[in-house]
């Protein structure tokens, strides 16, 4: 049997290494029963995020032969002047061959490095998170083992676009359309921060970020929706996705809700609803049979009660974990 000693961590060295890794994912999401898949095309948009620092953030082992076995990705956002904590995200993937032979714990002494190094230069207590779908018993049980405690949950919400959609008016002067390109960069990104100031784990969007967001292949313009207010305010944004390539694996045809939010001084008023209920008449009209949401089961605006009242009921669950990491 392979003994960690087998296995030599390396660095991402260049696009000849996309095809290995999608390979090593899609490997351990099809062990998994999950029905989610990634390509060289996606892995190469997700590394250029400006975001991420993928000569110290990624890693990878290889085994004897050099296949690519497990990678190990940790994102961070510098702390905000308010915030109390260093957080770092981390996602792993160990090839389903290899898995139990101790790698795990070697992914998690990288991951605890990384944010050693990553909150040095702040003097806050660092916090090492990452989540897992509730079905992975696998997963689950491996993150208490290391000793990671749960800490928030969320929910995977579902609804057929083949049922009759709600009518939800907004004032009268204020209109909903398409975002105006990168002419409006700027304001969407206020509205966006704006709007998630007050949620759990917030992380404020750079205009650097947005620029990249609205660059993907996959980018549409025509699900992208904001309200504007009679005197040319932006205040309720939403974003819709359809992965074409996942459509076409599964046969079916599903688009995804992305970002939905009001700003703050502008809730309460159905905006939101209106907004979302826009969204997926667009959805529909662009073929789609059924919408999924993602959604913070604690959201502190009531999320999860907008959503039900227009048709959504609950896919599956998932669960952020975290642990403190001493310096």
């Amino acid at each position: 049997m392979a003994t960690v000693s087998t296995f030599r961590p390396c660095q991402y060295s260049s696009e000849a290494d996309l095809a290995a890794i999608a390979s090593l994912i899609n490997a351990c999401r099809i062990a998994d029963d999950l029905d989610i898949r990634t390509s060289v095309k996606e892995l190469r948009e997700e590394f250029a995020n400006p975001q991420f620092d993928i000569n110290r953030n990624l890693q990878l082992w290889r085994d004897g032969t050099g296949n690519v076995v497990v990678i190990a990705k940790i994102w961070h956002h510098p702390p905000e002047p308010n915030e109390t904590q260093v957080r770092g995200s981390l996602y792993f993937d160990i090839h389903p061959q290899v898995r139990g032979g101790g790698l795990e714990g070697t992914i998690m002494d990288w991951a605890k490095q990384r944010l050693r190094a990553i909150g040095q230069d702040f003097a806050l207590p660092l916090v090492l998170q990452t989540g897992c779908r509730d079905q992975l018993t696998e997963r689950r049980e491996l993150l208490a083992q290391v000793g990671f405690i749960p800490e928030r949950y969320f929910f995977q919400l579902k609804r057929s676009l083949q049922a009759p959609l709600p009518e939800q008016p907004i004032p009268a002067g204020w209109q909903i359309r398409c975002v105006r390109g990168k002419s409006e960069t700027e304001a969407w990104v206020e509205m966006f921060n704006q709007s998630f100031v007050d949620h759990w784990n917030y992380i404020p969007m750079t205009i650097a970020e947005y620029c990249y967001y609205i660059s993907l292949s996959d980018y549409d313009p025509a699900l992208d929706l904001v309200i504007e207010t009679s005197t040319g305010k932006l205040v309720t944004f939403c974003y819709s996705y359809i992965d074409t390539e996942r459509n076409q694996r599964l046969g079916h045809q599903e688009g995804h809700v992305c970002f939905l939010g009001t700003r703050r001084g502008y809730r309460r008023q159905g905006l939101a609803r209106a907004l979302l209920i826009e969204g997926l008449k667009r959805l529909r009209s662009q073929g789609m049979e059924t919408a999924t949401i993602g959604v913070d089961s604690q959201n502190p605006n009531g999320a999860v009660a907008l959503y039900e009242s227009v048709g959504f009921v609950e896919d599956f669950r998932s669960t952020v974990y975290q642990q403190e990491v001493t310096p």
